[in-house]
């Protein structure tokens, strides 16, 4: 419902003309005393002497219509007065909005009665100037996701064509070198194609019109499914899926999209767990919430970086190229998948343990 903001104000015009209609009515009590007792005596000699004997006449002739004419005045004021008031009040905010278009920290002030609008007006500025510097930021954000990915991409392609180029010139390679050389060129071409596939992939999931085709998936299942696509990958570093999930347990999820946040955080326990230890994968429910934790034993995440992590083309060790690691769109892409869901992920790292720990709400929609 809105809000009525003028109403305290209301409230504090009325007192205030009801303050001055007690001061008007005792002004007039006081007056008509006056009048009763000494209109046609000092009142008309007084203004016989100052004015003139021909306008005291008049006075003393007409002495109703005085006293009508003075307690017209007398009205009139009190309205002017009230009046004078309300546009001093006004005035006053008007002269208060200007700083709600100042970019600084300076807030709005109004008279007690006008809080609410006060704490509105300076919510409505701190929020624009929020609103500002996201703005600024995403356009900064922008131009590093280009200047990032043209870096990533460069180094495959550079490769690509480097190795084209010795099979195409080179006539004295033998097949064991013209071999290897074409797998090194096919490696570099997939690692390029994967690249692309992921710069696609952040642009489409960021834009608000895609749509999510949800359905109720059993969450045991699907994690077996992934913990047998993993075992590949994981006997390069002798790693293991350790998992614990309820096999009652179920989300209403977009499946191609919430597979997709789980293989990219294996994805990256897979790369920054040590070798020869587990990702221990697992689920609990609460009234509101389905809870998957993802932990893994690798280098402690320091507290400033936590927050960085989800954020795009970041990567925690900078050392590691695109070619060992991940491009560093992967978790910023889980982190808005679950959001397209209403949910929560979030990452905690202590003692050499790391968590992702990604939260889903319980449905309340019909499935069709």
């Amino acid at each position: 419902m809105a809000k009525n903001y003028t109403r305290k104000f209301q409230y504090e015009i009325l007192k205030t003309h009801v303050l001055f209609a007690f001061i008007s009515i005792i002004i007039m009590v006081l007056f008509m005393t006056f009048m009763d007792r000494y209109y046609n005596g000092a009142f008309v000699d007084i203004t016989a002497s100052i004015i003139g004997w021909d306008f005291a006449h008049f006075l003393l002739q007409n002495k109703s219509t005085v006293i009508s004419f003075v307690l017209l005045v007398v009205l009139l004021l009190n309205s002017l007065l009230v009046e004078m008031y309300a546009i001093r009040k006004i005035s006053h905010v008007f002269s208060q909005m200007k700083i709600l278009f100042q970019k600084d920290d300076q807030r709005i002030h109004l008279d007690k009665y006008l809080v609410e609008l006060e704490n509105d007006l300076n919510d409505l500025k701190f929020e624009s100037m929020e609103n500002e510097k996201k703005a600024i930021k995403e356009a900064q954000h922008k131009v590093d996701m280009i200047a990032y990915l043209a870096h990533d991409i460069k180094t495959p392609l550079a490769s690509v064509i480097g190795y084209l180029c010795l099979l195409d010139e080179a006539n004295d390679l033998t097949d064991e070198k013209r071999k290897e050389y074409t797998h090194i060129t096919l490696e570099k071409a997939y690692r390029l194609e994967s690249l692309i596939n992921e710069f696609f992939d952040i642009a489409k999931i960021n834009q608000s019109s895609s749509p999510l085709h949800k359905e109720e998936i059993n969450l045991s299942y699907l994690l077996q499914q992934m913990k047998e696509e993993f075992f590949p990958i994981l006997i390069q570093k002798d790693q293991e899926i350790l998992l614990k999930v309820d096999e009652a347990i179920k989300i209403y999820a977009d499946p191609n999209k919430i597979a997709r946040v789980f293989n990219n955080i294996l994805k990256n326990a897979f790369y920054y767990g040590n070798d020869h230890s587990a990702i221990h994968i697992e689920s609990y429910e609460d009234n509101e919430y389905t809870h998957i934790l993802f932990m893994n034993h690798g280098k402690t995440i320091p507290q400033d970086k936590i927050d960085m992590v989800f954020e795009q083309f970041y990567r925690l060790d900078e050392s590691r190229s695109s070619s060992t690691g991940g491009s560093g769109l992967g978790l910023s892409i889980a982190k808005t998948i679950v959001e397209q869901h209403d949910g929560m992920i979030k990452l905690t790292s202590d003692n050499h343990m790391t968590t992702f720990e990604v939260t889903i709400p319980h449905h309340i929609e019909q499935i069709e």
